[in-house]
């Protein structure tokens, strides 16, 4: 299998020196062309972060201008930016068109986790669940659950964000898609650094033991944008 797999070795690697280091979330680990994005409170997060990033990005159209407004657009999917520059108002678009870019980046990403990583996540996840999610979530990647707290409907997803749902109204509505890897993710994709069963844990379990706290920790995505991965 090593054979097959180019990463394994690096990964094999990593998690030796988190053992010695007693890393709780082992170490994120490092792709040519795909930054990671770092929890500041991780040990050595500035490192990991330069790792992969090039050279510094050129200035951009928006620098050294007062931004007035941005807002996205759901019609160019993408962001509308507002600014003025010398005494006059213009404007522009940024960010990403739709999200097979972070479908892309998300595949790339997937160097970073081994199949052995994976299928532990899935056997704690499965202990976490009943017999019919753990099947739903084998299956098709999601499992639903309600909240005993809040009566919100959360469709936990594997490499997308998490889909928080009201029903109060007699009918869904989308609250928020809830976007929060604990230790660090690939630069523009739904990719963590820990291997993607490992998020939902996080997601799930933080839901389950204090729901306010997943909010806050959470990028709270509208269900229009392409981040939400709707």
């Amino acid at each position: 299998m090593k054979a097959l797999d180019g990463f394994s070795g690096l990964r094999d690697g990593l998690r030796e020196i988190a053992d010695m280091r007693n890393e709780w979330a082992g170490i994120p680990m490092p792709l040519d062309g795909i930054p990671l994005v770092i929890e500041p409170t991780y040990r050595d997060a500035k490192g990991l972060a330069s790792i992969g990033r090039g050279k510094p990005e050129a200035a951009s159209e928006f620098d050294n201008v007062e931004i007035i407004n941005r807002f996205f657009s759901t019609r160019k999917g993408r962001d509308i930016v507002i600014w003025r520059q010398n005494g006059k108002i213009d404007w522009g678009t940024c960010g990403h068109v739709h999200g097979a870019d972070f479908a892309l980046q998300t595949l790339g990403a997937s160097d970073a986790w081994g199949i052995e990583q994976e299928a532990n996540a899935i056997n704690t996840l499965g202990g976490m669940l009943s017999h019919r999610a753990f099947k739903q979530y084998m299956l098709t990647g999601c499992f639903l659950e309600t909240s005993r707290r809040s009566g919100v409907v959360y469709l936990f997803r594997r490499l997308r964000p998490t889909i928080a749902i009201s029903l109060r109204s007699g009918s869904s509505r989308i609250l928020a898609a809830l976007c929060m890897h604990p230790i660090g993710y690939y630069e523009g994709s739904w990719a963590g650094a820990m291997c993607p069963t490992d998020d939902v844990i996080a997601h799930l379990a933080l839901m389950r033991g204090d729901e306010a706290m997943l909010w806050r920790r959470c990028n709270q995505h509208a269900p229009y944008r392409p981040e939400a991965g709707l």
